[in-house]
């Protein structure tokens, strides 16, 4: 979603963060303690010794060893993961195991919008009884990462992983990002999931295959080449942070359709390291464009726009390209994801054709 901090979004309070020495004397015993608990268990109170672990005694697979490099080093994948466990701040990693084939175990999600995980893109991909959804906006448990027995931490979306990482990785085999937070396109979540699941060669069939998608609607709406546009959400009654950067991954979306970024925003004041500009009630008139696509945190916060006398008789609002978006189409727009991108298209579909259909 649009914030004064741009697509950062604001690190939660952590209750149970402790010094760096308490920290390390966690991470050597209690880790070890729980990896060897969770495994034994349930197999020693039932007089069985404890199953070897997938993998043992494999034969080398085809595509492995892997070794990813990310911006904390590179991660050595011996074997395809059996148990793989995502955590992030928004749905990239998810999309992309999910479209590669692949069931997480579990998702551990910071994203406050969406604590419990239903995104609408994914309604027919994340089964609840295949992958528990854990809501980690207080701060990952690092004991239920253990529980879930990983042998594959995908991390490239986790806001707090430059926090966790030392942790998260005597786990399991993690993946961060690249080399800062929030810069990776969705092409590259795609690429760096499918080499660390095995399927580089799948990875590259999905890129194209949503690719196509949003070259599709561009071809099918011709009437979009120069036609312009304002993405905003209005957090307040008379106060409204639109996108001014060029460089957002939402404005490199929508312009790929043959949309301009309305030049009317020229000059607004922006939020400092941030995408994104305010607004106050007497220059909201800024956002008229031929699409104006605009998402409100309260319900006071949509009439104090659409009464202000400087919008309600713009262009947009009386033609029809005026799009009232909820806040998981914000957020996909600016964490676009392989299988967010089509459901996000589809409903901003009423208003690309109002504006290519504009003079």
């Amino acid at each position: 979603m649009l914030q004064p901090a741009g697509r950062r979004p604001l690190r939660p309070r952590q209750a149970d963060r402790t010094s760096r020495r308490r920290r390390d004397r966690w991470i050597r015993t209690t880790v070890a303690a729980l990896l060897i608990g969770v495994v034994g268990i349930g197999t020693a109170a039932c007089g069985r010794p404890p199953e070897p672990p997938a993998n043992a005694g494999a034969q080398p697979q085809a595509g492995f060893p892997v070794n990813v490099k990310h911006k904390f080093g590179t991660t050595a994948i011996p074997q395809a993961p059996q148990r793989v466990v995502v955590i992030g701040t928004s749905t990239d990693d998810l999309d992309a195991v999910l479209a590669l084939g692949v069931t997480p175990v579990a998702f551990f999600t910071t994203d406050q919008s969406t604590p419990d995980g239903r995104y609408p893109w994914l309604a027919d991909r994340l089964d609840p009884a295949r992958t528990q959804v854990i809501n980690a906006a207080n701060g990952v448990d690092m004991e239920q990462v253990v529980r879930s027995r990983p042998d594959l931490i995908l991390a490239t979306g986790y806001f707090g992983l430059d926090q966790d990482y030392a942790t998260l990785s005597k786990i399991a085999p993690t993946i961060g990002y690249e080399h800062e937070w929030g810069k990776q396109t969705w092409q590259q979540h795609v690429q760096v999931v499918g080499s660390a699941l095995g399927k580089p060669a799948e990875a590259e069939r999905l890129v194209a295959e949503t690719e196509k998608t949003i070259t599709d609607v561009r071809n099918g709406l011709p009437g979009l080449a120069g036609k312009t546009f304002s993405v905003s959400m209005g957090n307040a009654p008379g106060q409204v942070f639109t996108l001014v950067s060029r460089e957002d991954f939402a404005v490199r979306q929508i312009e790929r359709l043959g949309l301009t970024l309305s030049p009317a925003l020229a000059g607004t004041e922006q939020v400092s390291g941030s995408p994104t500009g305010v607004l106050g009630a007497e220059q909201l008139d800024k956002l008229d464009a031929d699409l104006l696509v605009i998402a409100f945190a309260t319900p006071q916060a949509q009439h104090a726009f659409e009464t202000n006398p400087l919008v309600r008789n713009t262009p947009a609002m009386t033609s029809g390209s005026y799009v009232v978006a909820d806040r998981q189409l914000i957020s996909q727009l600016r964490y676009p994801s392989a299988l967010g991108i089509p459901w996000a298209l589809d409903k901003l579909r009423p208003g690309l054709e109002k504006a290519a259909a504009k003079p």
